[in-house]
């Protein structure tokens, strides 16, 4: 199971490098985009699908991640158990809540 846990923290985390060059490259020009732009750009069936994708390989790398340092340095195994299934949780809320916005946005 950890080596499956390590390759897949490896897999997500050489996922979001392009990524996170696009979004950082959009996020320079977005000052010349209008509202209704952006709007348009998100909700483009290209706009869903990478905010989709990306929300969620973005929240299983920090899950995986955050599983990985409560393992390392939380020694008692309920409350190791506990805090773990508290962040699966908290990252499934999140990716859950960004969808959800994401219609939201759509639909306005």
């Amino acid at each position: 199971m950890a080596i499956l846990h390590w390759k897949l923290q490896r897999i997500t985390a050489i996922i979001l490098v392009p990524a996170i060059i696009y979004l950082i490259i959009y996020f320079l020009n977005i000052h010349s985009l209008s509202y209704i732009q952006i709007k348009n750009d998100i909700t483009s069936t290209f706009g869903m699908i990478f905010i989709s994708f990306t929300s969620i390989i973005l929240f299983s790398h920090s899950s995986l991640g955050i599983e990985t340092i409560l393992e390392d340095y939380i020694h008692e195994d309920k409350l190791q158990k506990l805090l773990i299934n508290l962040s699966n949780i908290m990252h499934g809320l999140m990716l859950l809540l960004t969808l959800i916005f994401l219609l939201v946005i759509a639909r306005n």
